[in-house]
């Protein structure tokens, strides 16, 4: 656990000092944001209304076994590794370089590059005239991410020059304004002829990912995917004592009601148990509906946004079943081929489930299995863990069976959650037979769950949809929603910059530090 030898106390009924800034939200968005402006040397507060940091990225301990809760790995993009360390916290030595393995009834292969998955496709569906083509254009993308970035390194972003990066990216400017819409990934995925090929390509991943994204993933599973060593957890519980060493204060169990001006100028920031207190600016890294439903309120934002963002859709829940196994590490990356995130896929529907999707949806679906090995510390001595995981909906069958989401749970509810978890089970034990034989710990995590630990609406899991057409941050020239109608409030994280998920949380915590800091948006890292 994170130091606690500077968490602030706040006294009920009363006010606290003032602050320069206070962060909502310790995500790794909010976290970053935290770190950059105690090392400004800024009086600085983090709250956060779990007893721990790490949002959709934290962990828990169940019976010695330790699970990541959302987040199994993530990519760098140029964008992680080299913020990490400028804030002192990155080791290359502490990473796992994730290896990525797909299975279906027709191929069984690794994503180790993408002539690996070109010809395992080829040999699976010899008489499938259209991989030539789809993938010359998948190999362009590939280019592209190979010219402006390495998983350490984004000089366009980290030391922003115009001129260099109008010359880096205008040549390329008409083909990512195409790979940036999921109606090309259409016009692309069409040139396979095999119908369940074609739709499983148009379709996996996020709902209607668009063209690049689906293209560049080929290009990041097989060579920037990272995991920490000792789990995720491990990795934010040091990002909070960097930020503690640097002066920073933090609080835990903190939900944040409301944030409001006031006559003198300064933010208030009101909690859930009535405390107020004041900063000269408040960054806010949680759930944007939130923000405008109720922390700032609709009447700050205009109609026309406050419908647009409660209608808007967002990126997929996940059923996560955590499981506890009687097999040592060993024996289990070597019946998973030494792959950390085997996926497979009993058919080749992809499946969004939504409250209309029938009792037995997730029987169908495909499921990854994640694991990482003794590095991960996970798991007593002969033990191991393993976390299936697919996608979900928190309002299916009438949010799981418990008529909302209120708490205490109901019965019904624990028990489809129960059931869900080894139907999911079943599908795995295609690739680990007699999966069921060797659990020693399960629990599972439901939407609800996530929404639950980290307040993000209806679980999501890596903020707004994806596509162009329907997500509230695909707005030029900026790609973002920082800026709030309070003068001194700032949105941070996935939410608030496009696309999303982890690369967007920490890049916009970067960016919102710059702003607070009155520094060049895209300041060199080390300024």
């Amino acid at each position: 656990m994170p130091s606690r030898a500077s968490e602030v106390t706040l006294c009920a009924g009363g006010n606290v000092a003032d602050y320069d800034v206070i962060v909502v939200g310790a995500g790794i968005a909010g976290s970053v944001c935290a770190n950059y402006l105690a090392r400004e040397g800024k009086r600085t507060l983090l709250l956060e209304q779990n007893h721990q940091a790490g949002g959709n990225m934290s962990g828990f301990t169940r019976r010695g076994f330790t699970f990541d809760a959302g987040d199994q790995s993530f990519e760098s993009l140029g964008i992680v590794f080299p913020i990490l360390e400028d804030l002192g916290v990155y080791d290359q030595q502490d990473w796992i370089k994730c290896r990525y393995r797909m299975v279906s009834e027709d191929f069984d292969f690794f994503i180790d590059s993408i002539d690996a998955v070109e010809d395992a496709l080829r040999t699976a569906f010899p008489r499938e005239p259209g991989f030539g083509q789809l993938f010359a254009e998948i190999r362009e993308v590939s280019r592209f991410l190979d010219r402006v970035y390495t998983p350490r390194s984004f000089p366009l972003l980290h030391d922003f020059h115009p001129a260099r990066a109008a010359r880096a990216i205008l040549p390329w400017l008409p083909r990512l304004k195409r790979w940036s819409t999921f109606r090309y990934r259409e016009k692309a995925c069409s040139l396979i002829q095999d119908k369940r090929l074609r739709h499983w390509l148009t379709n996996i991943g996020y709902y209607r990912m668009p063209y690049l994204f689906f293209a560049g993933f080929w290009h990041l599973w097989s060579s920037d995917y990272w995991y920490p060593a000792g789990g995720m957890q491990a990795f934010h519980n040091r990002l909070v004592d960097a930020y503690t060493g640097s002066g920073g204060e933090v609080r835990f169990n903190t939900r944040v009601a409301r944030i409001r001006d006031s006559a003198s100028r300064e933010v208030v920031v009101t909690t859930a148990e009535g405390m107020e207190i004041s900063a000269s600016k408040v960054i806010y890294a949680g759930d944007y509906r939130a923000l405008v439903d109720s922390i700032i309120g609709p009447e700050q934002f205009g109609a026309p946004l406050v419908g647009r963002l409660r209608d808007t859709r967002l990126t997929e829940g996940l059923v996560s079943v955590y499981l506890g196994l009687d097999m040592d590490d060993e024996e289990l990356s070597r019946i998973l081929g030494g792959a950390h995130h085997p996926f497979y896929f009993p058919n080749y529907e992809v499946i969004f489930p939504d409250e209309n999707s029938p009792e037995a949806v997730h029987r169908d679906m495909w499921v990854a299995l994640n694991h990482f090995g003794p590095r991960s510390v996970s798991a007593p001595p002969g033990k191991s863990t393993l976390t299936v995981q697919t996608y979900s909906s928190w309002s299916w069958q009438k949010y799981w069976r418990n008529g909302g989401d209120s708490f205490p749970r109901t019965q019904e509810y624990r028990e489809l959650k129960e059931r869900v978890g080894y139907e999911l089970v079943g599908t795995a034990e295609q690739l680990v037979p007699g999966l069921r034989n060797r659990i020693e710990f399960m629990d599972v995590g439901s939407p609800l769950s996530l929404k639950r630990f980290t307040l993000n609406s209806e679980g999501s899991s890596g903020g707004w949809c994806y596509d162009d057409q329907v997500s509230p941050v695909f707005r030029f020239p900026g790609l973002n929603r920082i800026r709030t109608p309070l003068r001194n409030v700032y949105a941070c994280g996935h939410y608030a910059l496009w696309p999303g998920g982890v690369i967007s949380a920490v890049q916009c915590g970067r960016i919102v530090a710059n702003l607070a800091s009155g520094k060049k948006i895209l300041a060199p890292l080390g300024s």
